[in-house]
């Protein structure tokens, strides 16, 4: 909200677009660097442009989409598709850079941005160098950690959202395989889900999650 304000402040346009859930963002032209879209409501899911149907990572509420174009002057590697209802501030990238470079009050805000995206890259590199067999259980940690909170000691709470075919995608496994695991990780009781909601029993995860 403070960048929001900041941006109002600085005479910065945005566009809001209030999008329902399986709306893919943007079309062919707009997947450039001329735009960035921040979250403010919902979650929205990334998929490389080749294989669009693989859950690359899910972002929520304070997210900054289309940012890493920034380091891509001629592709867009991402494809962004809402999963749940959203409302997204669509920025110029070129205002947006303006307003983050020219005012040095202003460069606090680079960090959380980049705090937030390195976090999605550096759990996604977790789960790629892990073990086939620890893959699943690795996708509901790292979406516990993203997106979850604290439930009673020793547990944290996924939001309805982000449902057990998002987290088998996110996996890379493939769907009879993600399921396989999904079974053996409730029944030792690692996973388990009340009201549609995943629960992941974890009590470090908890007080990380308390913390943040």
């Amino acid at each position: 909200m403070e960048f929001v304000q900041g941006t109002i402040k600085g005479d910065i346009n945005y566009t809001e677009l209030i999008l329902p859930k399986n709306t893919t963002l943007g079309d062919s032209l707009e997947y450039s660097r001329d735009f960035v879209y921040l979250v403010m409501e919902g979650f929205v899911q990334t998929s490389l442009v080749q294989s669009p149907t693989c859950v690359n990572t899910i972002y929520s509420k304070g997210a900054f989409l289309n940012y890493f174009s920034l380091l891509d002057q001629e592709t867009q590697p991402f494809l962004f598709k809402t999963i749940s209802d959203c409302v997204i501030y669509k920025y110029s990238m070129k205002d947006l850079h303006y307003f983050l470079a020219m005012f040095p009050e202003n460069y606090g805000f680079q960090f959380f941005i980049m705090k937030d995206l390195a976090a999605h890259l550096y759990y996604r590199t977790q789960l790629i160098s892990c073990a086939s067999s620890d893959k699943l259980k690795v996708s509901f940690q790292n979406m516990a950690r993203l997106h979850g909170m604290a439930l009673g000691r020793d547990k944290v709470i996924i939001p309805q959202t982000i449902q057990a075919p998002h987290i088998i995608s996110y996996s890379s496994l493939s769907r009879s395989s993600g399921y396989k695991q999904l079974a053996l990780l409730k029944e030792k009781g690692i996973v388990s889900q009340i009201e549609d909601q995943w629960i992941v029993h974890n009590h470090t995860l908890n007080n990380l999650c308390e913390k943040n």
